[in-house]
């Protein structure tokens, strides 16, 4: 039942997406705000599911303009589906949502530049969008891997090319030093450079973390043992590998700026469910799969949170 709603994109499936992502929110906020949820905190409920809702479409958009890989409909389904299974950190942030909003455009722009005539175009508009979010955390750097990989791997080995590639991450920076002085110390805050190492430690993981551990290895999984054939989709699938790694590391070495470390994590796991899901064998086992995930989910947030006891 769960899976004939989501067999294709359409009006149906957007209602049941959005309509689940209501659900999934409200649970964690009461769960998160338990035994003080009240009335008052439905505005940032609708805030917060607007947000979801927002990028879900934005996300769809992305999809449909590529030339042949496009948006499935089990996609729908998995982005709140995988939002239930994160450990619950703080509310909307911002800078957060801006850095996944760069990141998925710069996935767009990656499989732009190697498979359209614009390379040299999307290079840029790529080393662009990735020298904004380093400023909003200087180890976000790393994902500088993804525009020197088309440079080196395209042959982009011309002068115009090496342009592309440098120069926004020599202009950004300037641009955001001399335009500073605009901003008060409290905005400026947002721009925290300093590279902080705070190591996973093990013993201090709650259940929460672990169950995420769960949802990290089938993204491994697939990684690994999964891979599309088409050319678009694979460029899609090692983009979405590469963040999946970066987002890893970044959170074991907790190079995160607040709280959240795994949040950078959340786009490619849920990219990879998808995948994961799409490839499980028949309808009646995904059905089964993604019931019995929900109701996990939904006993052990209440159970975590002590709205209910044994």
């Amino acid at each position: 039942m769960i899976i004939k709603i989501f067999e294709t994109i359409g009006l149906r499936a957007y209602i049941a997406s959005f309509g689940f992502s209501f659900a999934v929110i409200i649970l964690i906020d009461f769960c998160k705000n338990y035994p003080q949820w009240g009335i008052e905190n439905i505005p940032d409920i609708v805030i917060f599911w607007l947000a979801f809702v927002l990028f879900t479409l934005y996300v769809s958009y992305l999809q449909t303009q590529k030339f042949s890989s496009k948006l499935s409909g089990i996609n729908l389904l998995t982005f709140p589906l995988v939002f239930l299974f994160f450990p619950i950190g703080s509310g909307l942030v911002f800078h957060k949502i801006l850095i996944g909003i760069l990141l998925v455009f710069s996935k767009y722009l990656f499989v732009n530049a190697r498979h359209s005539k614009f390379q040299n175009k999307n290079l840029f508009d790529l080393s662009l969008a990735i020298s904004v979010i380093v400023l909003f955390n200087t180890a976000l750097a790393v994902f500088y891997v993804l525009p020197l990989w088309l440079f080196l791997n395209q042959k982009l080995l011309q002068v115009k090319s090496l342009i592309a590639l440098i120069f926004p991450a020599v202009l950004i920076p300037f641009t955001f030093h001399g335009i500073a002085i605009l901003f008060s110390a409290e905005q400026l805050m947002l721009f925290d450079h300093a590279l902080k190492i705070d190591l996973w430690n093990y013993s201090e993981q709650t259940n929460a973390e672990w169950i995420w551990f769960g949802i990290l290895s089938i993204a491994i999984y697939i990684t690994l043992f999964k891979r599309p054939r088409g050319p678009e989709q694979f460029s899609e699938f090692l983009f979405m590998a590469t963040w999946l790694y970066l987002s890893l590391i970044i959170g074991f070495l907790g190079l995160q700026i607040g709280q959240g470390r795994w949040l950078l994590s959340f786009i490619p796991a849920a990219f990879f469910v998808g995948i994961f899901i799409e490839r499980t064998k028949s309808d009646a086992s995904r059905n089964t799969l993604i019931f019995f995930g929900i109701v996990f989910m939904v006993l052990f947030k209440l159970f975590d949170f002590g709205v209910l006891t044994i």
